[in-house]
């Protein structure tokens, strides 16, 4: 496989994430990633996905845009829209920003940062 940009990264990342595929999105991560979420804290990423995919029967992922910062090009975003069924709890549909942070010497994920556009709704 060839050098991915980050776009490509955010775009297999949110796949992965949406077929609760562990090794998937871990590919995405640098070794010590770490996730930032409102539902679980500040986690490393193996434990954060184990936990998320666990919670979860289903996932559909709706990319609206993705954006690269313009003073940093280590920093990028995505906007889309999540639906997530769960297994102990409502099912929720929401808009999500993902702001991410990537190592400078390759494209994998260092940092996560997901933000709900909305408190977070049952379906």
């Amino acid at each position: 496989m060839g050098e991915q940009s980050p776009d490509d990264v955010i775009r297999r990342y949110l796949a992965a994430m949406e077929a609760c595929d562990l090794d998937g999105v871990l590919a995405c991560f640098a070794d010590d990633g770490m996730i930032t979420s409102p539902v679980y804290g500040r986690v490393p990423v193996r434990p954060f996905y184990e936990r998320l995919f666990a919670d979860t029967l289903s996932a559909e992922v709706t990319i609206h845009h993705v954006y690269r910062a313009t003073d940093d090009p280590g920093r990028w975003a995505a906007h889309f829209a999540y639906h997530w069924d769960r297994r102990d709890g409502p099912a929720v549909s929401t808009d999500l920003i993902d702001l991410f942070e990537f190592d400078s010497a390759a494209p994998l994920i260092t940092h996560l940062r997901i933000i709900f556009d909305t408190p977070a709704r049952p379906a």
